[in-house]
């Protein structure tokens, strides 16, 4: 009877053994799935501010002359064919004639020359505008990646644990089942 005893007292111990392993390791199991579904959440509402963000700072090489002449040319000449360019151009250079004409200079060297002047510092003011609103832009999809690695590395430490865990739940297992037989043999 003793021997009969110790062998269902061993299976038992095993049993349970295993089955707490076993709710540890579905826990943990559950928490990972948590951890990447938070994650890939998280990356996804993010992601729009992070495509912003590489666009303006592609842009912002291409004003800058960063990615070649032809793609900073291109730049200029978009900033130059711009509305906002167009806008102000048009309007400066009306108060400038409207100026000269009231003053008798219309036809003069001073006029021509400021409205020459007028058009290439318009022209840089929007560029640097555009540079500005680029930069700020692009340092928002800066801390949207930033913050999308913030999460990454704490999903990762999260999932880490998770399956350091699983791994303790699993190796108690083996060895409760392990002293479990080897108290069915002793006896």
């Amino acid at each position: 009877a003793g021997i009969g005893g110790s062998i269902i007292a061993g299976n038992s111990a095993k049993s349970a053994a295993n089955k707490a392993a076993a709710s540890q390791t579905a826990a943990d199991q559950a928490a990972i799935a948590e951890q990447r579904r938070q994650y890939d959440q998280t990356r996804g509402d993010l992601q729009p501010w992070m495509q912003q963000g590489q666009n303006a700072s592609a842009q912002q090489g291409d004003l800058l002359g960063l990615n070649g002449p032809e793609a900073q040319q291109a730049a200029i000449s978009a900033q130059q064919g711009s509305p906002l360019y167009e806008s102000l151009f048009r309007n400066g250079e009306n108060t400038l004639l409207q100026n000269a004409s009231a003053t008798g200079g219309l036809r003069g060297g001073n006029t021509q020359g400021a409205l020459a002047n007028f058009g290439k510092d318009t022209l840089a003011q929007v560029i640097e505008a555009h540079l500005t609103r680029l930069g700020g832009v692009s340092e928002q999809g800066q801390n949207a990646a930033a913050q999308v690695g913030n999460f990454g590395a704490n999903a990762a430490n999260n999932i880490g644990q998770s399956l350091g865990n699983t791994g303790a739940a699993l190796a108690g297992a083996a060895l409760a089942g392990g002293a479990a037989n080897a108290g069915m043999v002793k006896d």
